[in-house]
């Protein structure tokens, strides 16, 4: 009676022990691209409504809208080519980043500036700006209105600070906006861009439903 007794006891422990260890594992499975993302610092995800269309200037002088952008993940930020340092250095990760993407990965993106000073950024001039950082990746700019309704609907800002010398430069955002292949306002990516840090969270983007 007391072996039948040690037996059963032996049984319901090894079944708790088993029980913990199967649950243990599949709290530890693999986090989810989603998770995975929300749980990187300075990257913000959510299920946002889908942008509005806008109509715009390329860099090569063409008229173009937002809706062209569809089919891919789009990376956008704002800035400009007077800008005199967050720009380029952004410009200069991003296509570090690219370089680091397979030709699979590379084909499921847009990289896209759009100007916060289409005053001065005439398609010339962002052509030339873009060529010297990577002849793919895209310039939106055009109707000053279209700018600010792009950048109010993406939670962006951009204002114009006059300096002394009669110049000015543009105080703006510089956060990495992430349209879905909808057009769908999914969230953002704060500085640091450094390619060791995107990566991942590129790979991530792209792997979500």
């Amino acid at each position: 009676m007391r072996g039948e007794r040690s037996a059963i006891v032996l049984c319901l422990a090894l079944f708790a022990v088993l029980l913990v260890a199967f649950v243990a594992g599949w709290w530890s499975a693999p986090p989810s691209p989603q998770e995975r993302l929300t749980q990187t610092a300075g990257v913000e995800m959510f299920a946002g409504g889908q942008v509005g269309d806008l109509s715009f200037i390329n860099e090569y002088g063409d008229a173009v809208s937002l809706a062209d952008l569809k089919g891919r993940w789009s990376l956008l930020f704002f800035g400009y080519t007077y800008c005199p340092d967050i720009c380029p250095m952004t410009l200069m990760h991003m296509n570090r980043l690219m370089k680091r993407l397979t030709e699979d990965e590379r084909e499921q993106l847009n990289v896209v500036l759009v100007s916060v000073d289409p005053e001065r950024d005439k398609p010339e001039q962002l052509g030339q700006y873009m060529d010297y950082f990577n002849p793919e990746f895209t310039a939106l700019t055009g109707n000053p209105d279209n700018m600010k309704k792009l950048a109010s609907q993406l939670n962006a800002f951009f204002a114009r600070v006059d300096r002394e010398d009669g110049g000015y430069l543009m105080d703006h955002s510089a956060n990495i906006v992430l349209l879905d292949s909808d057009l769908n306002y999914r969230g953002y990516i704060e500085p640091p861009h450094d390619p060791e840090r995107m990566l991942p969270v590129i790979r991530s983007v792209l792997a979500l439903p």
